[in-house]
């Protein structure tokens, strides 16, 4: 698990580095809990309470890390195959999009456990959030799909239909759309 999380934080660097122009360098390294060997997905940073959300996709697992102390707050299971991940601020809320059951994971960050379950089209992954419309932007992968959901309510409003399988969902703040 530590080769992993050391790929996490290179990653994450690199972002830092290149903006900044420095040199990456390890800032910290620890154990991951949960099954060795298991694929990582999606990451996403929560800035209100400076977590790390890490998608542990073939455990089925949600790593809330505290980026001040470098450790897990919290594992969050009940998230099979979990790929996407969105967090939505103001709300405390994380969107998982999990292919091992064709949902979309409702988890709340003040009770750190998933709290509800959309059903989807098949393989969800890539999701992005459009804050000026409250609305999250699910692929359906396989699906050829594209789930809107209202992070208000926490229901599918809407589901978009496409020719070919769907990729990563991005919202341009500048255009106010959602491109795929």
């Amino acid at each position: 698990m530590r080769f992993h999380f050391r790929l996490l934080a290179v990653f994450l660097l690199s972002l830092v580095a290149l903006a900044a122009g420095q040199t990456l360098r390890e800032v910290a390294k620890f154990d991951l809990p949960g099954p060795p060997g298991k694929r990582f997905d999606y990451l996403t940073i929560d800035p209100e309470d400076h977590y790390l959300l890490s998608a542990h996709l073939a455990a089925g697992l949600l790593y809330v890390i505290d980026v001040r102390t470098n450790t897990v707050v919290k594992t969050i299971p009940g998230t099979p195959g979990v790929e996407g991940v969105e967090y939505v601020p103001g709300l405390k809320k994380v969107y998982t999009s999990n292919s091992g059951d064709n949902t979309i994971g409702v988890v709340d960050l003040k009770t750190m456990s998933v709290i509800k379950k959309l059903p989807t089209g098949a393989k969800p992954d890539g999701s992005t959030f459009a804050a000026p419309f409250r609305k999250l932007y699910v692929s359906d992968e396989r699906g050829k799909s594209e789930a809107i959901v209202d992070v208000d309510k926490d229901e599918i409003v809407r589901t978009l239909k496409f020719d070919s399988e769907t990729g990563m969902p991005q919202y341009d703040p500048i255009a106010r759309k959602v491109v795929r």
